[in-house]
This record gives C-alpha cells, sequence and structure tokens, in this order.
C-alpha cells in the first residue's frame, strides 16, 4: 500500500514511535475511505482526567472513556454528504453522525471546507490498559483494543454511526472490513503499517 501522505492529519501527546504508528493507520482508512488528499484531522493523546473532563462536558457523563471522536462539519453534514455524493460516487455507504459531539460553532462554511474538516479524535491510553485489567475475559488484547478504537473512531469522525439499528449495522460491517484490510495490508506490505504500541507512553503517563 503506497502511503498517501495526508498532510493535514495530526497526532499530538504520542511518542514519536506511537504516533508514527497512529499516522500511517489514520492514513490507511482515509485511504480506503476515498478521503481527499487535504482532509484535515486532529488525533490527541490525552491524560486520565483530561478524558473524564472532556466527556463530561461534551456527553454529560462524569468518567472516562477510552476514546472520544468530536466530529467536524464535514463528517456527516448535509451538504458535506451531498459533495461527497458528487466527488465520490462510490461512497453511498457514508452516513451521518449524530453522537452527540457534533462542533455547532461553524459558522457558514464552503461546501468544500465542510468535506475536509473531520474533527478531532481523543484518545486515553491509561482508559484502555485500566479496561484491560479489569475485565480481560471481555476486551482484547492491550494493543488491538487500541488499534479497534481507534479505527472505530475514524470511521465516527468519517461520518458512520450506531445510533439505530440500521446504522450500527453499516458501521459494524465497515469496521470488520477495515479490520480485515489493515491485516491485508501487513501481511503483502510488511512495514507498511507498523503496530500500535501504547505501553511506553502508558509508562511515561504513569511516571
Amino acid at each position: 500500500m503506497p502511503r498517501p501522505f495526508f498532510s493535514h492529519v495530526r497526532v499530538y501527546g504520542a511518542t514519536h514511535k506511537l504516533g508514527d504508528a497512529v499516522q500511517r493507520l489514520a492514513e490507511a482508512v482515509l485511504w480506503l475511505e476515498h478521503a481527499p488528499p487535504s482532509v484535515e484531522l486532529s488525533i490527541h493523546f490525552i491524560r486520565l482526567s483530561q478524558m473524564q473532563l472532556l466527556n463530561h462536558e461534551r456527553r454529560g457523563i462524569d468518567r472516562p472513556t477510552d476514546v472520544l471522536t468530536v466530529s467536524g462539519s464535514g463528517s456527516g453534514s448535509p451538504d458535506a454528504s451531498w459533495v461527497n455524493g458528487v466527488l465520490f460516487p462510490d461512497k453511498s455507504h457514508i452516513v451521518c453522525v449524530s453522537d452527540g459531539l457534533r462542533a455547532s460553532e461553524w459558522a457558514a462554511p464552503s461546501r468544500r471546507d465542510l468535506l475536509l474538516d473531520l474533527g478531532e479524535i481523543y484518545v486515553s491510553v491509561e482508559e484502555m490498559w485500566m479496561r484491560c485489567l479489569r475485565y480481560p475475559h471481555k476486551n482484547l488484547p492491550f494493543h488491538d483494543y487500541l488499534q479497534v478504537a481507534l479505527t472505530h473512531a475514524l470511521l465516527h469522525a468519517l461520518g458512520y454511526d450506531h445510533d439505530t439499528p440500521e446504522r450500527w449495522k453499516k458501521m459494524s460491517r465497515r469496521e470488520k472490513f477495515m479490520l480485515h484490510q489493515l491485516a491485508a495490508f501487513r501481511r503483502r506490505w510488511p512495514g507498511c503499517l507498523t503496530e500500535l504500541d501504547g505501553i511506553e507512553l502508558l509508562a511515561s503517563v504513569k511516571a
């Protein structure tokens, strides 16, 4: 898989190794979704206390979560969906996000801007690690959990949701497809996607 180099996809708060792996994962998912090269997305690795505060502010839930997608104006508004349909007619499976996290402060953006801004993704490796320790039989191994959670969050940013049974089925199918494709990329192009190793970041947070 040739790297498409989405130059406006940024990763913050991660170690160099983890940041590079996350960047590659995000690029692969965006490439599979035929996203335009100038798409904008920020992925933030934050502390547990910051995640709890953000989850409370955005969703009214006063506890941390593992990953949180704050959708941008290109994640499924009517105009953005229309532009996606015109430019990428094979992407008719894209649906709107309504996770209660949509940014509302965008003032009359252009249709092109609507298409480009996918918003922000916030990740807590601490919460993921604690869930793995608390429920070892219910959760994936830590590294796999991190990949699945990020893929899930990226699909939310791209406009998928699971707020209805119909949308849940579409998102679930797409998520399984993505994970299958990512595994295929690793087999076909060794080194193009590296393991999401959050242990180093976790150790630095706990230090």
